[in-house]
């Protein structure tokens, strides 16, 4: 079993509520996803703005190769919702004590989150 933690990125705090339970929708209809949970999460300052963030986790129930494989066909899923969701700017996710964009994960990455 898995939990991955992700950080969707906004382009404005309109709607934050309303975003954040689409994207729990969204992420729970995936069929490697047992449970989904998305809240909106305070913004804090890093030196890059950001409008407003919503932070999820998700649980994936499978253990060793069959888990690799899930984690493989989740990241396109994920990268889909970008387009999919208005103000969707970006989706990070925690790997260990790294943040790393979804456009960024690699296969040494989802070998971590396997873990």
């Amino acid at each position: 079993m898995a939990e991955v933690l992700l950080r969707f990125e906004l382009s404005d705090k309109k709607e934050l509520e309303q975003t954040a339970q689409l994207i729990q929708e969204r992420l729970t209809a995936l069929e490697m996803i047992e449970e989904a949970e998305a809240v909106p999460e305070e913004t804090r300052l890093t030196g890059v703005e950001v409008g407003a963030a919503i932070a999820a986790a998700v649980v994936i129930v499978r253990s060793g190769r069959e888990l690799v494989e899930e984690l493989r066909k989740l990241i396109p899923q994920i990268k889909g919702l970008i387009g999919e969701i208005r103000g969707l700017k970006d989706v990070f996710v925690e790997v260990g004590d790294e943040r790393v964009s979804i456009a960024q994960i690699a296969d040494v990455h989802i070998q971590q989150l396997a873990k």
